[in-house]
């Protein structure tokens, strides 16, 4: 501004521009148009805006458009006559308002995904495949010195408190001449987040039998493990000190109770009654009957032992072996059977004759809670505190807190599956002929029973006790009552629509799979096509798991896998599922995908050695042939 001028500066006013809308005649007379530049630089008609209609003349706006408008125009003039420091006041009100509704439209429009149901099944959240190794451990070493590598595998499957593992030994290759006879039955504790060994049992040694694995399950009240090591014939039990790796208890014989005189060898052929020994119960044992058929459980046979169960015998010495025939977190069932019984490779060779079962307490292996006689191979089940025994159309039901027997109630005449639910025990067989499934409480006291569509291997949670049918069909029962919750029929993947023309809708899955043992309450149900299944190498990705909410069956995402794979667990967000062979040819994979959508997020191999368990604790690991463990990360962690 000039020196002179006392009147403040202000800018020249900008040229008008052009109206909105200007109604104008339409041209006829082919004037000139705009024009672009092609790829070759020559002039070429510009594309039609398919935003503008040039089927006639323009014609005005309607009221509507010409309201607006005016609104429009009178804002403007009202926002021209505010001070300056209100217009800067205004523009940050407005930055803000548009700035809550872009977080609130992305957090409406963002993935959502399940609440985590079960804490102690859940394992990292992986989004990216991981690419870091957060420690190496080389388990060979610590567990199996001097072992071939192709001798010896590891598992560690079962999860002690939030980051820790009991990692098991198991023979690989164990048959006679292999090199691998001498392979270690040893226990150790694993810190699943750093790889430190915390200590090493050898319990085959402390049972005094050559293991060909371990089996472990840990009690939630005392903290300690009972582990079964199996053998070629025969087996033992330790109880072992979480905290330390001390063993407490025993279990690797007959007693010395007189209670192995009650193991009858006769068939019943020759019409004996069987021994009349004691067994340390207030009843007596009975054999076969005249006409060669087995009585079944002898309810006069049973009863608390005064015998011990920490005996130094072996069953080589006595003529008998111990069988570990059930092992929960709370109690283990055994039986000890004649030696005969069984070939050098440890396949039954004889099926008559009658066993002598103990069932023991986890806590305390010196004294059964209750013993029985009954004839070989007898199906046990045990569930918690409760064992269930098949003894001919009438099935029992065994408290191992205090030895009480009753009739299994709800009618079942067999049992044929059997899960854990609610503190107590849900069993599936058939009650008057109809598939049928029972639900008991921690006491063995019927809560429910209720008939299925057909006979089914449940899949348990707390919120939902699912049951599959052939033909795709998924119901969920209320594990409280019993009342069906939902059905849904699943449809296998690539069949048609309803009229046969290949669309969506149609087609009945030829096989549903339910999944448990994850964090998420969902039922998680495959189906596979029927032209699927016979994939040799069981790749192709001809199975669809679909994750229906629990409490409404509406499904939540659906997600396509091979057909030789499994979902075997779950994170906040993401699901993995793993590929399995029989054979050694192909690797095994482990496959990602969004709990969201089912989107695949990636894909990498396992272990080129033998099977374990991808995920040790929360941590997935990859197990080199050579025993060295590596615990893999992203090295990325999510917020939580």
């Amino acid at each position: 501004m000039r020196d002179d001028d006392d009147q403040p500066w202000r800018p020249a006013a900008p040229a008008r521009a052009p109206a909105v809308w200007e109604g104008a005649p339409a041209r006829s007379d082919g004037g000139p148009r705009a024009v672009d530049v092609d790829d070759a630089g020559d002039l070429a008609p510009a594309a039609p805006d398919p935003a503008v209609s040039t089927a006639g003349p323009l014609r005005p706006p309607g009221r509507a458009s010409s309201a607006l408008t005016g609104v429009a125009r009178a804002a403007a003039a009202r926002w021209r006559r505010l001070a300056p420091t209100r217009r800067v006041a205004g523009l940050l009100g407005a930055t803000a308002l548009v700035a809550a509704l872009v977080a609130v439209g992305g957090v409406a429009a963002g993935p959502e995904y399940a609440p985590v149901a079960r804490a102690s099944f859940e394992v990292d959240d992986l989004r990216t495949a991981p690419t870091a190794t957060a420690w190496s451990t080389d388990l060979r070493s610590a567990l199996a010195p001097g072992a071939e590598a192709d001798c010896v595998g590891f598992d560690g499957s079962t999860r002690l408190g939030d980051d820790d593992v009991l990692v098991t030994t198991s023979a690989q290759g164990y048959v006679p001449d292999s090199g691998c006879e001498d392979a270690p039955g040893r226990l150790a504790r694993l810190d699943a987040r750093t790889g430190e060994v915390l200590w090493v049992a050898d319990v085959a040694e402390a049972v005094g039998v050559d293991a060909i694995g371990l089996q472990a399950s840990v009690d939630p009240a005392t903290g300690d493990a009972l582990v079964a090591v199996q053998s070629i014939v025969g087996s033992g039990l330790a109880r072992i000190d979480t905290e330390t790796g001390e063993v407490r208890e025993v279990l690797r014989g007959p007693p010395d109770d007189g209670a192995t005189d009650q193991v009858d060898e006769s068939d019943g052929s020759d019409g004996a009654e069987g021994s009349d020994e004691s067994d340390g119960s207030d009843g007596s044992a009975t054999g076969g009957t005249a006409d060669g058929s087995d009585p079944g459980y002898d309810p006069e046979g049973s009863g608390p032992s005064t015998g011990t169960g920490t005996g130094t015998g072996t069953g080589s010495s006595t003529g008998t072996v111990l069988q570990v025939e059930g092992l929960s977190t709370t109690a283990v069932v055994v039986s000890e059977q004649p030696v005969e019984r069984f070939s050098d490779g440890g396949a039954a060779v004889s099926q008559g004759g009658r066993s002598l079962y103990r069932l023991y307490r986890a806590d305390d292996l010196s004294a059964p809670t209750w013993t029985g006689n009954a004839g070989a191979g007898l199906s046990v089940r045990l569930v918690g505190d409760l064992l269930v025994i098949d003894v001919g159309d009438e099935p029992l039901v065994v408290d191992a807190r205090d030895g009480a027997v009753e009739p299994l109630p709800g009618g079942l005449r067999n049992v044929e599956s059997w899960a854990a639910s609610l503190d107590g025990v849900v069993l599936s067989g058939r009650a008057g002929g109809e598939p049928t499934m029972v639900s008991l409480d921690s006491d063995g006291a019927l809560r429910w029973s209720a008939r299925l569509p057909s006979t089914s291997y449940p899949s348990v949670t707390d919120s939902c006790i699912s049951v599959t049918v052939p033909g795709g069909e998924v119901t969920c029962l209320d594990p409280r009552t019993g009342d069906e919750l939902w059905s849904r029929t699943l449809q296998a993947p690539g069949r048609g629509g309803d009229d046969g023309d290949g669309g969506p809708g149609s087609g009945e899955a030829e096989q549903v799979q339910a999944y448990f043992g994850t964090a998420t309450d969902d039922v998680l149900a495959a189906v596979v096509d029927a032209d699927e299944q016979g994939d040799p190498s069981g790749l192709d990705r001809g199975k669809e798991v679909h994750a229906l909410a629990a409490l409404s069956g509406d499904e939540r995402w659906v997600t396509e896998l091979p057909v030789a794979s499994y979902v075997i667990a779950t994170s906040r967000t993401t699901g993995y599922a793993a590929t399995f062979f029989p054979s050694g040819r192909d690797t095994p994979t482990l496959i990602a995908f969004d709990l969201s959508d089912g989107r695949t997020l990636w894909t990498i191999e396992l272990s080129s050695g033998s099977f374990t368990s991808a995920f040790w604790g929360p941590t997935l690991v990859r197990v080199d042939p050579d025993g060295v463990v590596h615990g893999l990360t992203t090295g990325v962690e999510l917020a939580g």
